[in-house]
């Protein structure tokens, strides 16, 4: 009888063989820019970052970078367009509401050239804000983990706007302080320049982070619609109250399309056996997103 590692070894290559996959593509591809921007009315800017893609199939491969000497220009009609101004320092694109404002309900133009690259271009209409009577309803036991934060099960309610697509983020709102400055070699320290105060928004994922709480009214127009959610709270003491800030984001189909397929990448990732897959994107001639969403914040008060 046969080694049984031989026939092992024979299974392996056969497992192994039926997972490669033939693609018939020539291998001098070029980069192509990626472009991501959202356009929100309630922000007080519009930020377009702009890098190039790194071809997986190519004999001359180009390393990852931002492109800094771009034309980006966006356009409420189509025919009159306003360039962003580039800010070397971020390496961003930026322009601020007074120059460019943004609506609820309008649709936007946006495109990017640069030397070497082809031209990008994308649009997408901003959602009209729906009012849809968002609740937190959080279980009353509060677990500690084993390194002392402390965080709540609960569930956020909402009631869908009837007779239109509707797509659905919810974040965490939380305050934040940024230092900027710059590192003094004489005297081998850090100097702050500027300290920067703010919100951030975090996802607000279900239990056990099985995924972020992002949602379609598919099958759901005008129902009530529930998510389960984990709130962290921190290790710090409780207080009396304790405040939880929300946002809900009312997107529309193009950040809704990119953040599950995003998810859907995350979780390919814990099997590497699959083969690759392609981000959504609904850039013209590029990669990346151009899309749009509008958002309110709710406060809730809990003992």
């Amino acid at each position: 009888m046969k080694n049984p590692l031989f026939y092992l070894i024979l299974l392996l290559t056969l497992c192994l063989q039926s997972c490669i996959t033939y693609i018939d593509r020539e291998l001098d591809v070029k980069p192509k820019l990626v472009l991501f921007c959202y356009i929100v009315p309630q922000l007080d800017t519009t930020i377009v970052r702009l890098t190039n893609s790194v071809p997986l199939f190519t004999s001359n491969p180009k390393h990852w970078e931002y492109v800094t000497h771009a034309t980006v220009e966006i356009s409420d009609n189509n025919i009159d367009w306003v360039k962003f101004n580039f800010q070397p320092y971020h390496k961003y694109y930026l322009l601020t509401q007074t120059d460019f404002p943004i609506r609820e309900g309008k649709t936007y133009y946006i495109r990017a050239s640069a030397p070497e690259y082809e031209t990008v271009y994308a649009n997408c209409t901003v959602p009209v804000f729906r009012e849809t009577n968002v609740s937190v309803v959080l279980q009353q036991d509060t677990v500690t983990d084993k390194w002392g934060n402390r965080y709540s099960l609960g569930k956020i309610e909402w009631t869908d706007y009837a007779g239109e697509d509707n797509y659905y983020i919810f974040c965490d709102k939380t305050f934040y302080e940024r230092y900027e400055g710059e590192w003094d070699w004489e005297e081998h320290d850090w100097i702050i320049l500027d300290t920067i105060y703010g919100y951030g928004w975090h996802f607000l994922s279900e239990p056990n982070y099985r995924r972020w709480c992002v949602y379609s009214d598919k099958d759901k127009d005008g129902k009530k619609m529930t998510a389960p959610i984990e709130v962290h709270w921190g290790s710090s003491n409780w207080s009396e109250v304790t405040l939880l800030e929300i946002t809900q984001l009312q997107t529309d189909i193009h950040c809704y399309q990119f953040e599950i397929s995003f998810q859907n990448y995350e979780a390919d990732l814990q099997f590497f056996m699959l083969e690759p897959m392609q981000l959504y994107s609904n850039i013209k001639n590029g990669y990346g997103l151009f899309g749009a969403f509008v958002l309110r914040d709710y406060g809730f008060e809990f003992e």
